[in-house]
């Protein structure tokens, strides 16, 4: 049984690498089935939060410039589909993560039956997914902060996040002058009225930007790691009843 699960676990990482560098789809269809087959899942939807962050960041970098529009248009078409990417893999792997740990389910467990009814659980899509109350909060921190793999978990994600900017995004971001249509514009001084083109970006902003980027992306990830892991537990529980 052990090596069977140590199997199936190498297969899943083959799989992650495959669809995060080569963009394979394939692997990813084939890694929702093998997750779909270990777990009941109601909520394998990440929000893609982490990337809306990002632009927002981008957009708030270059605020003061002209054709910020026009640069956050293009961040989103040469980033979007490799930030997603990133972040639907790191989703997954903390959603497996909170499912897999007893210990933290049973926590959840006990917990979510002093709310909830155990009759009144079978049949539900989500039990305390989504509470708010300071309660929950607390107790869904306890259960996080305290999971067996999650400080290895955190470490693994940081190596990962950087990995992943450094080998896919870096050059994508230093190459962003390409994808902008450089227009003439007009500037009124009070007296007289000028026509200039827009200026590119230079390389220390982009380094500035990549570093921006890089450092909202990790910040954001790892808030969403605990949302993930905490909506695994949450199924478990569900799995139960």
């Amino acid at each position: 049984m052990h090596l069977a699960r140590k199997k199936e676990d190498k297969l899943k990482d083959e799989l992650k690498s495959r669809f995060l560098y080569k963009d394979d789809l394939d692997s990813l269809y084939l890694l929702l089935s093998v997750i779909e087959s270990q777990y009941r899942c109601n909520t394998l939807r990440p929000k893609y939060s982490c990337t809306k962050r990002a632009y927002n960041a981008m957009g708030k970098f270059f605020i003061d410039r002209e054709d910020v529009d026009e640069i956050k248009a293009a961040g989103v078409k040469i980033l979007n589909d490799d930030l997603s990417r990133l972040e639907f893999a790191i989703y997954l792997e903390a959603y497996s993560l909170g499912y897999e740990d007893l210990h933290s389910v049973n926590m959840a467990e006990n917990y979510i039956l002093t709310k909830i009814p155990g009759e009144d659980i079978k049949g539900k899509k989500k039990l305390l997914h989504t509470y708010k109350d300071k309660e929950t909060r607390q107790v869904k921190k306890c259960i996080v902060d305290n999971l067996n793999e999650y400080k290895d978990f955190e470490e693994n994600t940081e190596v990962l996040v950087r990995k992943f900017f450094d080998k896919i995004i870096k050059d994508k971001i230093y190459y962003l002058n390409k994808y902008l249509d450089k227009q003439l514009i007009f500037r009124f001084d009070g007296v007289n009225t000028y026509i200039v083109e827009e200026r590119f970006i230079t390389l220390k902003e982009l380094e500035l930007l990549f570093d921006k980027l890089l450092k909202t992306y990790m910040r954001s990830i790892k808030f969403l790691s605990k949302e993930a892991i905490w909506y695994g537990v949450n199924d478990r529980v569900l799995s139960r009843y």
